[in-house]
């Protein structure tokens, strides 16, 4: 069960700086880019393989298309408690089939709802929020004029990848039932000692006429934290209940990597290996890894899935 934390102000995210360990294990395996071997306690990559921890994915039965919602929202947003409901309710109707983002950001990066102060001191924003958000609100044609407004799949309307919060639930019904293009699988090692997790992914692009280059992204989300929000009736919630905040990427990089041939196996398919260090303010069973593979051309979303760090 997720947790839910009551705390009044969180810091923004500090990455903890250390040494890379240039060891790469297995030798010549697809897609494996320089992993923090320091973060693994009990030795080096030839211990963590001898241990049976980097995986051998079995072959991937799944047939569905998920859905991933960014709401790009702000705390003294007074309507966007109300996007959150659907995207919540969303989420619920679908259990491991609809994922949320909320990504704290306006089309410009921080504005007066993102803002902080004496009422609304908890920091839920982000650089790589505000990148996202940016990116998104500058693009020609763009609906992101203000919040609350979201993606779902950054599903392509002309030039514009995002979604009023009225359109979400239909767009997410096209969604679901869309003919899946590539697929995903992920595995997780987290260890205790070191706040240490290895990150491995299996991406299959499954659809053969795609022809743009696929790009493969991991958010680091917080599942819930209680602090204030501004409600529609323009009170202040104390209690209010924000979900799956985005924190960081795993990569520092708000839109992940493009997949090249390097990151081919003999089967064809792509691999990714990741480490990251958890910062000290969050509680390990109260994130999660959304990892999602695009189009880098459209940037339509294919596919996500998620991913607990134990």
């Amino acid at each position: 069960m997720k947790k839910i934390l009551f705390i009044t102000a969180v810091t923004a995210t500090i990455l903890a700086s250390c040494d890379k360990v240039k060891n790469a294990y297995p030798a010549k395996a697809p897609g494996n880019t320089t992993l923090d071997w320091s973060l693994y306690p009990d030795g080096d990559s030839a211990h963590y393989v001898a241990q049976g921890l980097w995986p051998a994915f079995s072959e991937n039965t799944n047939t569905l298309t998920n859905v991933l919602i960014e709401d790009f929202t702000g705390h003294r947003c007074y309507n966007c408690p109300n996007a959150a409901v659907i995207l919540h309710s969303l989420e619920l109707a679908n259990p491991g089939r609809v994922f949320g983002a909320g990504i704290h950001t306006s089309p410009v990066g921080i504005s007066s709802f993102q803002e902080t102060n004496s009422d609304y001191p908890t920091i839920l924003y982000n650089d790589l929020a505000f990148e996202i958000g940016t990116h998104f609100g500058s693009k020609p044609g763009t609906g992101f004029l203000g919040n609350p407004n979201g993606a779902v799949n950054r599903q392509l309307n002309g030039t514009d990848n995002t979604a009023s919060p009225g359109t979400w639930s239909s767009k997410t019904a096209i969604a679901l039932n869309a003919t899946l293009k590539v697929n995903l699988q992920s595995h997780c090692n987290y260890f205790p000692s070191t706040r240490g997790a290895f990150l491995h992914i299996e991406a299959d692009k499954i659809d053969n006429n795609l022809s743009n280059p696929l790009a493969l992204a991991v958010y680091v989300l917080e599942d819930s934290l209680v602090a204030p929000q501004l409600m529609p009736d323009v009170t202040r919630n104390v209690n209010y209940v924000h979900r799956d905040i985005l924190r960081d990427c795993i990569d520092g990089k708000a839109f992940g990597r493009v997949l090249g041939t390097g990151d081919q196996g003999s089967n064809g398919k792509y691999y990714v290996n990741y480490s990251y260090k958890l910062p000290d303010q969050y509680y390990v069973d109260n994130m999660h890894f959304l990892i999602y593979v695009y189009d880098k051309t459209t940037e339509e979303i294919y596919q996500v899935i998620e991913q607990h760090l134990h």
